[in-house]
């Protein structure tokens, strides 16, 4: 694998990318470092290792999809539930439609929040769609996946997904960020490095197995990477989502996808896997283009 000619389109293009890692037929085919392969914060590709959770917490019977998400946290209404609240569920969570017309728990806005209590703010704030009708991306809707399961699996999401998930993939010590009621952020804050996402994206490619074992349940991830809801925006962000992942514009491909330029690119009909991290903070979708460019023609 010759990635030469995607270094370079970075360079022309101005792209901040800190390195990329290319998987084929279960081994790395290919990488290039702008700088050493630091952990940094992977931002909203963290959804895409909460969503797994959720996968592995349904096949142990703490959750289910359709689960009415009031259910679990009855305590923490302000007053009766609108009918909207009362038919919202798992998986509008998991498809970003919690019918909010806008993300009400993203970046900064979390931190300067005087309700401390984010679950309580989340499921207390006025509606403006039927949730499923809609979709609106947002942080809260993973954060609220998360409180679910550390409520049912008696720990929090990182403590749930060490033996689960990280283990099996070499990943030591994740690090993740936390709520200040200690609620494992889920949607954003993991602290990952391009080859560690990487093996994430080889375990996705491989249906939910790695090394042999099966890690995510492989009817789960066959809902979760294909598209369930209509999105609009630029032409990558305008092709679908999964359960916390997205659609891309070549055919069958799908993606994890965080702030600034971090991808879990996986192409099941190359075989192949493209893990990246970047500090890109104008042209997200140019990096994609490189990718579709220089790196997919040669898989």
């Amino acid at each position: 694998m010759q990635l030469k000619s995607f270094a370079e389109a970075i360079q022309k293009n101005a792209l901040t990318v800190y390195g990329v890692v290319v998987r084929q037929h279960d081994e790395e085919v290919g990488s290039h470092f702008w700088r050493t392969d630091e952990r940094i914060n992977i931002h909203s590709l963290s959804k895409s290792f909460l969503s797994c959770g959720v996968g592995i917490a349904i096949s142990e019977g703490l959750l289910g999809l359709d689960d009415q998400v009031i259910s679990y946290f009855p305590e923490k209404l302000d007053a009766a539930p609108s009918p909207w609240l009362q038919s919202l569920t798992v998986r509008h969570l998991l498809t970003m439609s919690p019918g909010h017309s806008q993300g009400i728990l993203m970046g900064a806005v979390r931190d300067d929040l005087e309700d401390t209590d984010w679950v309580h703010y989340f499921l207390n704030y006025p509606m403006d769609f039927e949730p499923g009708t809609r979709f609106a991306y947002d942080t809260g809707a993973t954060f609220l996946c998360s409180a679910i399961l550390q409520k049912q699996a008696g720990m929090t999401a990182l403590e749930y997904l060490k033996p689960r998930i990280f283990a099996p993939l070499g990943i030591r010590n994740p690090q993740w960020f936390t709520s200040p009621d200690g609620i494992t952020l889920g949607g954003g804050g993991l602290h990952l490095n391009t080859k560690e996402i990487s093996r994430f994206g080889q375990m996705l490619l491989n249906r939910g197995r790695y090394a042999g074992k099966q890690l995510v349940p492989e009817d789960y991830l066959a809902m979760a990477t294909r598209k369930q809801i209509d999105n609009a925006g630029t032409p990558d962000w305008s092709c679908g989502y999964g359960f916390q992942f997205w659609m891309c514009v070549p055919e069958h491909v799908y993606r994890g996808d965080g702030a600034n330029g971090q991808y879990c690119i996986v192409c099941p009909d190359q075989d192949a896997v493209i893990a990246i991290t970047s500090h890109e903070e104008k042209n997200l979708q140019g990096i994609l283009d490189c990718v579709w460019q220089e790196i997919l023609p040669q898989l």
